[in-house]
């Protein structure tokens, strides 16, 4: 008795073995054929075995059958592989992706319509990292899948990622300009092109930081996009392009931003006002606006103290912009005069003589100081002396880093080159006055003589 219970123990175990192995060739067989896209091998399978696609459902594998089929494009396999099981359409990998994430990514248009038809609802499945299929067509620029998931699910456009990024910031992050365009061409609404990620920035922003030029001006074309919408950083779009590296596409970009009428955010200014926030620009460019802007009652004083701002902040911007050129027009002021005060008009005395007043002069010293001691030469040394040091004044300021935007170093900055340039004018002028020819003429042959004489001294 006890001998065939263990017998049958015996073929029950070898049972479970042999059908443990028929199950793992028949599953090894299902994903050959999902790779070959054989439908005569999956009809042959179900066949032997009609639960042999309930069963891929619960194996080990990463995909089920239709993941595979739908990644590599076997269209008729799918199809039979839906007529079998519709629900496997809805399943996901272990990556969190359904068959029709991976039939985007490889842009096969005709399976993502055949998966839409068994279930719209795919597209709103999100992966691991909160992609839509919407997602990986964008991010691959296949514009027709991105078509046909917009066509059949509209609302999957208004998923947003990590940080708020929308669906046109990953075409723009991706340089996908055609899936940007339908995107643009299919939705139509301001409020999408012109949202915004957590950082505050549009579509426009981060065409611009990433310097897509094309993209730029495929957005400014339009007159949908918002051109002087401030991000999280109080920058605007031209903000952000005049921060960049200058180079020949920068350049092209500022152009294209400022003819669209793009302005740094230094010139718009938010007023609140009950809800409303009103842009209060400077005067320059407010003339060449038609329609006038109205204020309601009790905000003149207000306004009048923003624009008191705005143009104290437009001289620090000045200063800041022209630095350099300041610096280096001071810097060739202060080595005239440095050059003017060694070497004054008229040159200097190439050995000892005597002049035509029979007066000594050493070589090196100046002839104009010998002929102009009480004229000329003291009023040259005077303003030149004040020329230089009213140059290095302005070079200790502008490398000092003091507050540019207090009052009082503005002034002493301007006082600083009204008089360097006034005083070297004024040195100009006695250089001129000495070296014209408006004088009687000395006797030449007296200064020769009273060279000779002194010679033979």
């Amino acid at each position: 008795m006890d001998r065939k219970f263990e017998e049958q123990c015996l073929m029950r175990k070898n049972e479970e073995v042999y059908n443990q192995s028929t199950v793992r060739r028949r599953e090894r067989r299902l994903y050959e054929a999902s790779v070959n896209g054989s439908v005569n091998s999956l009809k042959q399978l179900m066949a032997e075995d009609p639960l042999s696609l309930a069963r891929a459902s619960v194996t080990c594998f990463d995909e089920t059958p239709l993941h595979i089929a739908a990644m590599l494009g076997h269209l008729d396999f799918a199809k039979a592989l839906a007529s079998h099981k519709p629900d496997m359409a809805m399943a996901i990998d272990l990556q969190g992706r359904s068959p029709l994430h991976l039939a985007s990514a490889n842009g096969h248009v005709e399976m993502a319509n055949m998966l839409l038809q068994l279930n719209s609802n795919i597209c709103l499945i999100c992966d691991e990292d909160g992609r839509t299929p919407l997602h990986l067509a964008v991010m691959k620029g296949h514009v027709e899948v991105t078509r046909e998931l917009v066509r059949a699910r509209p609302e999957v456009t208004g998923h947003k990622l990590d940080h708020g990024e929308t669906i046109l910031h990953s075409s723009v992050r991706h340089n996908r300009l055609g899936a940007l365009k339908m995107l643009v061409e299919s939705v139509r609404e301001a409020e999408f092109i012109n949202a915004r990620d957590d950082y505050g920035n549009t579509v426009l922003h981060t065409a611009t930081t990433l310097k897509q030029l094309k993209t730029v001006r495929y957005l400014l074309n339009g007159n949908m996009v918002e051109v002087n919408a401030v991000n999280g950083s109080g920058l605007t779009a031209l903000d952000v392009i005049e921060h960049m590296p200058r180079d020949l596409k920068s350049m092209e970009i500022r152009d294209s931003l400022s003819k669209a009428g793009a302005l740094s955010a230094r010139n718009i200014v938010p007023v609140n006002r009950e809800f409303e926030i009103a842009p209060v620009i400077k005067k320059s460019q407010l003339d060449s606006v038609a329609q006038p802007l109205h204020v309601s009652p009790g905000v003149g004083l207000s306004s009048q103290r923003i624009s008191n701002k705005t143009d104290s902040k437009n001289q620090e911007n000045w200063l800041k912009d022209n630095r350099d050129a300041l610096m280096v027009m001071v810097g060739v002021i202060a080595a005239m005069a440095y050059q003017a005060g060694l070497n004054p008009p008229s040159g200097v005395w190439q050995e000892d003589r005597r002049d035509d007043m029979g007066n000594i002069c050493q070589a090196g010293t100046s002839i104009m100081a010998s002929k102009h001691p009480d004229g000329y030469y003291p009023k040259f040394m005077t303003y030149n002396s004040i020329s230089l040091v009213a140059s290095l004044s302005i070079v200790l300021l502008l490398i000092s880093g003091l507050p540019m935007k207090k009052r009082i170093f503005m002034w002493l900055l301007m006082v600083a080159m009204w008089v360097t340039i006034t005083f070297m004018t004024l040195t100009y002028v006695i250089s001129l006055k000495v070296v014209s020819p408006d004088h009687e003429p000395h006797d030449i042959h007296r200064v020769v003589e009273n060279s000779v004489l002194f010679e033979l001294e």
